[in-house]
């Protein structure tokens, strides 16, 4: 199945007499993506093919309308603006804005940067100012994670709006584009929720591993294995009301959940504030791009 997604595109091919692709950026669960140039303008795009691994083709144009019209509806710097739509080779295909630079799952494992507690919420503080945007909109993103946050000279971007849900629009078009969601079904149940709250769990999984970053006696795998037995709570040492924030954002009772994003980028700003007073947390890392 992967060879057949993969078949038609390759390096030098020049597709819809006007993408000429210069590399495969990387293969999911909903199709393949490629770094093309646009011989109309010569400037960078990324092409995106989608032909999801299961579902067939009826779930493949569900997610290229959904993500389409999403990425029309939402109007932010720090979202890849859609630029074209058409098909190929009977494949829905879309082309979006480059946006350079790399995911934070890139920049922990591959380039080994690490963050403190204030460097991680700058972070997270820019993304919340995203998400502020889409939420404000009426739409949830329902898909934030390592891979689909990218960082570039001192900005965040979020990708992928192939899962969006824009609230008050039926279930049953959702349900089918999330019913072949692998992983745990809990998990899969709070991060596709349609509900806000789908959002604010994925920021707080994101601020963790920002957090664990920081840890310098265990490698970053061990990281991820030890902390399924021991609780975040008692390996990192946070601030109370970071502590308190990420147990609201994860759901854990007996926290009473957040409702608005607002409301997180307040409490962002309030750790932020005390953070920076304290001289015990002003050292910085020469590794960690600047914020």
């Amino acid at each position: 199945m992967r060879w057949i997604q993969e078949r038609h595109f390759t390096e030098g091919q020049l597709i819809h007499r006007r993408y000429r692709i210069r590399h495969r950026l990387g293969t999911g669960s909903y199709g393949v993506t490629y770094l093309c140039e646009d011989m109309q303008t010569s400037q960078a795009c990324v092409l995106k093919r989608v032909y999801p691994l299961r579902g067939g083709r009826s779930r493949a144009q569900l997610i290229y309308e959904r993500e389409c019209r999403a990425m029309k509806a939402i109007d932010h710097p720090r979202i890849p603006s859609l630029l074209d739509t058409f098909q190929y080779h009977q494949y829905d295909c879309l082309v979006m804005e480059y946006i350079e630079g790399h995911n934070v799952g890139e920049w922990i494992f591959e380039k080994g940067l690490t963050f403190t507690e204030l460097q991680s919420l700058q972070w997270i503080k820019q993304l919340v100012e995203i998400v502020t945007v889409i939420h404000h909109q009426g739409w949830v993103h329902r898909d934030i994670s390592l891979s689909n946050v990218i960082y570039h000279q001192n900005q965040v971007y979020l990708i992928d709006l192939g899962l969006m849900w824009q609230q008050g629009e039926g279930v049953a078009h959702v349900a089918l584009l999330d019913e072949l969601v692998s992983g745990d079904q809990e998990e899969k149940r709070i991060r596709r929720a349609l509900d806000v709250s789908s959002d604010f769990y994925g920021l707080g999984h994101l601020l963790l591993f920002l957090l664990y970053s920081h840890e310098e006696e265990q490698d970053q795998h061990s990281l991820l294995t030890d902390h399924q037995e021991r609780s975040w709570e008692e390996e990192l040492q946070l601030h109370p009301l970071t502590h308190q924030m990420i147990r609201k954002m994860l759901l854990v009772e007996p926290e009473q959940p957040y409702q608005h994003i607002d409301k997180i980028a307040q409490d962002i700003e309030l750790i932020m504030a005390d953070l920076e007073s304290s001289s015990v947390h002003n050292s910085t890392h020469p590794n960690i791009p600047p914020v």
